[in-house]
């Protein structure tokens, strides 16, 4: 009776769909039939259930194996025989349309079915669509794919995931539904993993270093995740390697201990001084400031890059004394999302797959329009995406010379506006007539050294509380410069162009402070600014002047900021993994709110005026926050790619849709994707 239970216990779960009655009805019943299905394993056998190979799941040596090709006759008997309810649960289930796929998740070491977990079908690159969909299963396992192509692509592969499991069937990532007897659905196994250390995102390794005495811990977010994830993979290979140096004085413990120190020391400091000219990587291929064509005096000067010197000295001191001496094994306690995911079983993420060879920073939709356009800033071209079919046209500048396509922007009329970081351009494209119109933003008394390289770095522009361009009273657009930490202005009927100053932090170079965001007030007298190195500030729109300056601690780091319709500004603080709730008539920070994952580095946040909700850019979690303003909670979105640096969250105003795209720096660092999100709810 307990090799029959056994048995009732390992194809219940599996093969019985959901809404089915109580099996023990007619248990004997089912176990007479299912006996005249069996024979013996073969002698050693440890195949399981599905015929395949499983050495994580043996069967016992006396048990019983299902005669091949004998499985759908099981499931007729198991479903029919055994379940009175079955015709009740079909008048409630519509099944299967046409371009649907069924599956559920189960876990292999207890056959429960696994809810939550994120399963992704990748797609040839000549399938039209999406190159990958992901979707999440629900409470009983179960996960639903619906408009996919048909026929399916024979190259499709599946991928299923949860944080503390591994993917074990279909061991090839091939579903083989030409082997999945006809009423069955496909199934995809995890199994319980101990180490999570391949799985875990970037910010899981910061979690046990400390905050510092002097702000180190921000800091160096602040300044090392500003490009890349860290400690990305190249990083904790790096690590490694610094601690396998072997040699070292003969002697005590403690001598050889001191050694190991210098050494530490001496590789982080090293590397530091390595990322500075590689600030310069952030420019076009063509561009005459690119880290191939700048000299080395220049490439090396901490005045020209994104930390000073002192901050430099910081972050090299600190990665020796704290960074984690072994990255290669992690504990499955020792990282959590921090919070409940926020996805259904009606969440879908689609990634449309661009060139390895492009960097899309980020990507938003267009108002009334099925397209998604991006911005490439090293190939000085932006994108137009077709979202249902997977077609892209690029669009190179009407510039003769590198431009660098950074920051994108719709307007009202559809229209996209583009920063760019090379020769001091900003643009307008009419999307329509495919029309670009350029202005020069160059302050007049910028001397070739004030910047990085001569570069005034037109970066970010004024936007409403929707993300679209906005003017303010007197129809300017505002724009922040990251090479003169100042504030421009361009009016587009006129062409007139001015510059005004901004808050100066002793110590710091003009780039160094790394002036970022800018949001117009909602009565659009008023601009707000964020400086990554330094404070958050307001400028009068009609007299220039500085009007409120919020300081914060040393590598908080806010970042881009986003305004609500109520008159709160909401700043992510990148380097301390927090969210300020700024009040914009007082000029005070009324609350700070923790992230899950401390070292998430959120990026960007984006006003849900739909939602009432603040959706939350990480760059280093792999996630997207969704944050709930009257309670201050926080779910979880997780992403179905490693690497997943967002810069940006767009909101299609039409259908709520997010919108966003991985940007990792250099290129080829990360997935080159961009990113289209039905939350589900």
């Amino acid at each position: 009776m307990a090799q029959d239970s056994l048995l009732l216990w390992l194809w219940w779960p599996r093969q019985v769909t959901v809404g089915c009655g109580n099996i023990a009805q007619n248990a004997a019943a089912t176990i007479s039939y299912v006996r005249a299905l069996m024979v013996p394993p073969m002698e050693g056998s440890t195949r399981g259930v599905s015929g395949r190979q499983h050495s994580h799941f043996p069967v016992p040596k006396n048990s019983m194996r299902i005669r091949p090709g004998l499985r759908g006759l099981l499931l007729l008997i198991v479903a029919c025989g055994a379940c009175p309810n079955v015709q009740a649960a079909k008048k409630t289930d519509a099944g299967p349309k046409a371009g649907d796929l069924i599956g559920r998740v189960m876990d292999i070491g207890t056959g429960q079915p696994l809810g939550e977990a994120m399963v992704t079908l990748m797609f040839p690159s000549t399938t039209p669509g999406p190159s990958a969909v992901t979707v999440f299963s629900d409470a009983s396992g179960v996960f639903r794919f619906s408009g996919l192509p048909s026929p399916l692509p024979e190259a499709m592969t599946i991928a299923a995931g949860k944080l503390g499991f591994r993917q074990v069937e279909p061991a090839d990532g091939r579903l083989h539904l030409e082997r999945v007897p006809a009423g069955q659905r496909p199934q995809v196994l995890l199994q319980s993993v101990g180490d999570i250390a391949d799985s875990v995102p970037a910010s899981a390794w910061l979690s046990s270093m400390p905050a510092g005495d002097a702000h180190e811990k921000a800091i160096t977010i602040t300044s090392c995740t500003s490009c890349h994830q860290f400690p990305s993979p190249r990083v904790r290979q790096y690590a490694a390697q610094i601690e396998s140096v072997s040699g070292g004085p003969d002697g005590d413990r403690k001598a050889i201990e001191e050694w190991r120190k210098v050494v530490r020391h001496e590789a982080w400091r090293t590397v530091v001084k390595y990322m500075r000219p590689k600030h310069f990587a952030v420019f076009p291929l063509e561009s005459p400031v690119n880290i191939d064509a700048i000299d080395w005096p220049t490439a090396i000067n901490a005045d020209f890059n994104f930390f000073s010197a002192r901050q430099g000295d910081l972050i090299a001191k600190y990665l020796a004394e704290n960074f984690p001496r072994n990255t290669a094994t992690l504990p499955r306690d020792d990282y959590k999302y921090g919070a409940p995911l926020g996805v259904t079983s009606k969440t879908v993420i689609r990634e449309y797959a661009f060139p390895n060879d492009a960097l899309v920073r980020e990507m938003v939709a267009a108002p009334d329009s099925g397209y998604f356009w991006g911005a490439d800033v090293r190939r000085n071209m932006i994108v137009r995406l077709d979202g249902a079919t997977g077609e892209t046209k690029w669009f190179k500048p009407d510039y003769k010379g590198s431009t660098g396509p950074h920051t994108i922007v719709p307007d009202d009329s559809g229209h996209m506006w583009v920063s760019m970081i090379d020769n001091d351009q900003f643009s307008r494209f009419e999307t329509k007539k495919e029309q670009w119109k350029l202005w020069t933003l160059r302050p007049s008394n910028l001397p070739d050294t004030a910047a990085m390289a001569g570069s005034a770095i037109v970066h970010d522009m004024s936007i409403d509380s929707r993300g679209h361009l906005a003017r303010d009273k007197y129809g300017k657009v505002w724009v922040t410069l990251v090479g003169s930490n100042q504030l421009g202005t361009l009016d587009p009927d006129t062409g007139e162009v001015a510059f005004y100053e901004t808050h100066h932090v002793d110590g710091f170079s003009a780039i160094n402070h790394l002036i970022y965001g800018c949001v117009i007030s909602n009565d659009r007298k008023t601009v707000w600014y964020s400086q990554l190195n330094g404070v958050v500030g307001s400028v009068d729109a009609k007299t220039h002047k500085l009007d409120k300056v919020i300081p914060f601690t040393e590598g908080a780091g806010p970042r881009r900021m986003s305004l609500d319709n109520k008159g709160v500004l909401w700043v992510p603080l990148f380097g301390t993994g927090q969210i300020a709730k700024v009040d914009m008539d007082s000029g005070k920070v009324v609350q700070t709110i923790d992230l899950p994952d401390r070292g998430a580095a959120p990026y960007a946040v984006s006003w849900d005026e739909k939602r009432k909700v603040v959706w939350v850019a990480n760059a280093n979690s792999d996630v997207i926050y969704r944050l709930d303003p009257k309670t201050s909670a926080t779910t979880v979105i997780p992403l179905p790619r490693k690497m997943a640096y967002l810069r940006q969250i767009g909101i299609d105003q039409k259908n709520g849709r997010l919108v966003a795209s991985y940007g990792n720096y250099p290129e080829g660092s990360g997935p080159s994707m961009g990113v289209v999100i039905d939350v589900g709810d």
